[in-house]
């Protein structure tokens, strides 16, 4: 393993200016052990480089880096384990917007007298065929009609087109129709 100068001149590397090569530093000699954390934290690879990736960039951009007085092993530590509880959070607010786009689709398909019957398997299969889709289409779903956001602003998000979020979206509606066989006019 290669030898890396202590965390001490490394923040003082930080405070003098010098943030690339000490940003190069912390990236190489804490990199693997942020990420190890965060995918203990969420059980997912792409979300864990996502959150080690946030932490670098706030601590970048805010300059952060200027308030680390302790350990900096600890600081970038705790740091990823406020971004996966915050994972988690935006995790959990997601699937009670999940919950609740099922008890209107119930409401308004089956009427009030299937709704208490219907609905807890309704939200098991539409929580199982979310998780079926592709990631990029789960994603392109949950921001469009679960986060509420424009078809321009999730495309740029994403790295795609507007016409691909649409043809995502397109797909996972006609699927999620298919497969919850509900009723609807066109």
């Amino acid at each position: 393993m290669p030898e890396y100068p202590g965390d001490d001149i490394v923040l003082l590397l930080l405070k003098n200016g010098d943030a690339g090569d000490a940003f190069e530093l912390i990236f190489k000699k804490y990199y693997r052990l942020m990420w190890t954390k965060a995918y203990l934290g969420t059980g997912d690879p792409t979300d864990a480089d996502d959150l080690v990736q946030s932490v670098l960039c706030s601590i970048w951009e805010k300059q952060l880096y200027y308030k680390i007085n302790g350990n900096l092993r600890t600081y970038l530590l705790i740091a990823v384990r406020n971004q996966v509880n915050d994972y988690h959070k935006i995790k959990s607010r997601r699937l009670k917007r999940i919950e609740k786009y099922a008890e209107t689709v119930v409401d308004e398909s089956y009427g009030e007298e299937h709704n208490v019957i219907s609905s807890e398997k309704f939200q098991q299969q539409l929580h199982e065929l979310l998780r079926e889709f592709p990631t990029q289409r789960q994603r392109a779903f949950n921001l469009v009609y679960l986060e509420h956001k424009k078809y321009h602003e999730v495309a740029d998000n994403m790295g795609i087109s507007v016409n691909s979020l649409k043809t995502h979206l397109k797909i996972a509606v006609k699927t999620l129709r298919n497969k919850l066989d509900l009723p609807y006019s066109e």
